[in-house]
């Protein structure tokens, strides 16, 4: 009964009111009639391509109202709704967002359909610090759910963890699935750091540069490794190029950390030439390895 109220109010209600159109207000009011018709039956749409604009030209804030209206037309569109509280989540609003994803979930009765909602989840779940939680989520999404972003999300969360060996493992599965997905390169850039093994951590970030990635940790890490070998104004270009761009609410290096590293970078080239200078960039850059961690937990 219910389906047949539906389609009633979706299809033949429509067809009888443009047929009237036609009959009562001509040809030309009848063209009118129907191009009203599909504006309205698509503006939640229409508001979700108004967000993505100013998503992209950085009026986050009307991203947001524009997602809210869309969501007022269309209140169980789950990808509306996963898309606005994974904007929350990046600006700041975890508790805003976990409402809304879990409306998103509740919204989508296909299980296939959840797996990209609940990647959006487990980010939410560690940003509320309950890191295992959302990685044994991850892990039951990567059962039955391959995807780049899925596979960047717990190849992150394995490194939030501190478990350097499965890091590695995952990531570099991850890196043979999709080696051009730039924070697949990160994550496996940044465990090939953390372990120590530095040449091949430079090799992933010569990689990661030609994508030119638009996110922060990719040029912070690059200057780690750069620092390393004593690339000390490359270290500090990097450094620089870091800070140019957005940080949010699921960075998981902060502006303040990032300004710290520039400045004992720019110490210690300016203090001794050569290998002295090279010695206390790299001191400098391991106390921050350890910062990096306690950072995002």
């Amino acid at each position: 009964m219910q389906t047949l109220s539906a389609l009633a109010l979706r299809v033949i209600f429509p067809l009888v009111v443009c047929f009237l159109a036609f009959v009562y207000l001509g040809t030309a009011g009848g063209v009118a009639v129907v191009v009203l018709y599909f504006i309205i039956m698509n503006l939640s749409a229409i508001f979700n391509r108004m967000a993505s604009r100013a998503y992209a030209g950085g009026d986050y804030d009307k991203a947001l109202r524009m997602l809210e209206k869309g969501l007022r037309l269309s209140p169980k569109n789950g990808n509306m709704r996963s898309a606005y509280a994974w904007l929350l989540l990046k600006l700041g609003y975890t508790k805003e967002a976990e409402i809304q994803i879990e409306q998103a979930l509740a919204n989508t009765p296909r299980e296939e359909l959840k797996y990209p909602l609940n990647v959006t989840k487990a980010m939410v779940l560690w940003k509320k610090g309950s890191l295992d939680q959302a990685v044994s989520l991850m892990e039951k999404v990567l059962e039955n759910y391959k995807n780049s972003n899925a596979y960047a999300t717990l190849g992150f969360l394995y490194l939030e963890k501190g478990d350097l060996d499965k890091a590695l493992s995952f990531n570099l599965e991850a890196y043979d699935f999709n080696s051009t997905n730039a924070v697949i390169l990160d994550n496996l850039g940044c465990t090939r750091l953390l372990r120590g093994e530095y040449e091949e951590a430079r090799e992933v970030y010569k990689q990661l540069m030609k994508l030119k990635p638009r996110f922060p940790e990719a040029f912070y890490n690059y200057a780690r490794v750069l620092a390393h070998f004593g690339e000390l104004d490359e270290a500090i270009y990097m450094c620089r190029t870091a800070l140019s761009l957005k940080f949010w609410n699921t960075s998981t290096i902060t502006k303040e950390q990032v300004e710290g590293t520039l400045k004992e970078l720019e110490e210690a080239k300016g203090a001794k030439p050569g290998e002295t200078a090279r010695d206390e960039a790299n001191e400098a850059i391991q106390e921050n390895k350890n910062d990096d961690i306690n950072s995002k937990e």
